[in-house]
């Protein structure tokens, strides 16, 4: 941890987000391993390291490691975790706005906590799981809903703006894919219409963390928008 501290402090990171994770296992051509973290753990994290870890829950809304809505009270109330994520293309190979994660996100809005949804080329079985239809419906559905959309919706990348443009309580975070074929439209959009909804996140540990701070610092954002892009916008939702 220590060298961990290191790392964030020469990228000039003040605070890290950490995902839960309960993922089953998939196949996508190749196969892809479960993976899970105990949110006791997290909880663990973020006490023992207090100001430099935001943790959120990783919530299985199929209901098979828990059940969903109970764990997310649990996450939130007993162990202090700050939001929850989850990973319907993976847990029940369906899309967001499956009305089975309905009761999830109806309980986020009372706890008042964004949950963060899965998305990207390996958020399922196949990228359809990751088509903005399914985020435009939800959104649509629960306009108080908070949502991050993890990996930001890759590779569908102007549909996914265009739906953040239609609703405000969307926030991308094309994390690792802002360098990725395409991405310079991420950043378009944060140095313009969506710069309050555009949020920054690196991917760690599949790029190094100086190299991901170092690379954004150079892609072309406007100082008040690289701001908004690294610090605001992940304040203004996280309450910090």
């Amino acid at each position: 941890m220590d060298l961990f501290f290191e790392e964030m402090d020469e990228a000039g990171i003040e605070i890290a987000v950490v995902q839960g994770r309960n993922s089953p296992a998939v196949f996508m051509g190749k196969q892809f391993n479960a993976a899970f973290i105990p949110n006791e753990r997290l909880a663990e994290i973020q006490n023992n390291y207090s100001g430099r870890f935001i943790c959120f829950a990783g919530i299985d809304v199929s209901n098979t490691v828990h059940n969903a809505v109970e764990e997310t009270v649990r996450s939130i109330k007993s162990l202090g975790l700050k939001g929850i994520f989850i990973e319907p293309g993976r847990q029940i190979q369906s899309t967001p706005d499956d009305e089975r994660i309905f009761p999830v996100y109806e309980k986020c809005i009372e706890l008042d906590i964004p949950v963060n949804l899965m998305s990207g080329p390996y958020a399922g079985a196949d990228i359809g799981v990751s088509d903005p239809l399914y985020v435009d419906r939800l959104c649509t559905r629960y306009p108080e809903l908070k949502i991050i959309l993890g990996h930001g919706g890759y590779p569908y990348i102007q549909q996914i703006l265009g739906v953040a443009f239609k609703h405000t309580n969307l926030y991308v975070s094309p994390d690792m894919y802002v360098f990725a074929p395409g991405g310079q439209a991420y950043i378009e959009a944060a140095n313009g219409a969506l710069r309050d909804q555009i949020i920054y996140g690196s991917a760690y540990p599949l790029r190094p963390i100086t190299q991901t701070v170092a690379d954004t610092l150079a892609l072309g954002l406007s100082p008040e928008s690289e701001r908004s892009y690294v610090e605001l916008n992940a304040r203004k939702l996280l309450n910090i």
